[in-house]
């Protein structure tokens, strides 16, 4: 199957993919803009009060590291920088697909929220450029599993059921006997609906086969690896914590010793759960 006829085959499955949240939106035509100023973007951020307050909570949190208490949002704009809020506002605004944060949502989020931090510090030891996006891409890699969840939960809810039993089991394996594509085509598709840029596109849609990779390896390979930081973290629904990520491809290809992956883990886990009460609600 080519990727035309793949994309046809999910859009049939899932409908229409849903459209970037609509200040988020708006927020990256300003970004796209060097004319662009933090008013600009503190006008557009604070038409939705509450996408204002999570942004306001995550550039407060331990992961952007800012020495002093930022109680507005111009504030917070000027101190965390434009490439820091675009990451926290597509965060944010992702939350907002989750109209309610029962079981699996709420697994789901935890998990891509994590994977975008780990992507974030495993970014910055492997002295990828750009952080950011890394942290981007963590957070969107399974975006596919979430617009499944939103938009088939009655086929979705099992797999996620069996994955939560049995983390031996493959979600790519599971999907694709039920749907005929997996969530990193899917999420693929999305990140090119949300103009996300073909670097972030490759990295959702090969995060399970990094080799693969042409446009961005490095972030890619990245994202991978923070999957599955995650998973032996036991955050989300797989939970893999004899998993050894010396061993992984991922991990060779980034140049990351045992104990730099050990370390990473250990700042991963220690920072998300102080933090995870801000940023997660």
């Amino acid at each position: 199957m080519n990727a035309f006829e793949l994309a046809d085959q999910i859009l049939k499955s899932v409908g229409d993919i849903p459209p970037m949240p609509h200040i988020a939106s708006e927020v990256m035509e300003k970004l796209a803009s060097d004319k662009t100023t933090a008013e600009d973007l503190n006008r557009v951020i604070s038409q939705d009060q509450a996408l204002a307050a999570r942004v306001l909570r995550m550039a407060n949190s331990s992961f952007y590291a800012v020495s002093v208490k930022i109680k507005t949002l111009s504030h917070a704009i000027s101190m965390v920088g434009f490439n820091s809020i675009r990451s926290i506002v597509i965060a944010a605004a992702t939350r907002e697909l989750y109209p309610v944060l029962g079981k699996h949502e709420q697994l789901l989020w935890e998990h891509s929220l994590a994977a975008g931090l780990g992507a974030r510090l495993l970014a910055r030891r492997a002295r990828f450029g750009n952080p950011e996006q890394a942290f981007l891409a963590g957070l969107l890699h399974d975006i596919g599993k979430t617009i499944l969840l939103l938009k088939l939960r009655p086929r979705m809810n099992p797999i996620l059921e069996k994955m939560g039993k049995d983390a031996s089991l493959s979600f790519r394996d599971l999907e694709a006997e039920e749907f005929g594509f997996d969530h990193a085509a899917l999420g693929q598709l999305v990140a090119r609906r949300w103009k996300l840029g073909t670097e972030i596109e490759e990295a959702i849609g090969t995060h399970h086969a990094p080799e693969e990779a042409t446009e961005e390896p490095t972030l890619t390979y990245v994202t991978s690896l923070a999957n599955s930081l995650c998973h032996r973290a036991c955050i989300g629904p797989a939970r893999r914590p004899n998993l050894d990520l010396g061993t992984l491809e991922s991990a060779r290809y980034l140049n990351l010793s045992p104990e730099m992956l050990k370390e990473t883990e250990i700042e991963l886990v220690d920072k998300f759960r102080a933090e995870k009460a801000s940023i997660m609600s």
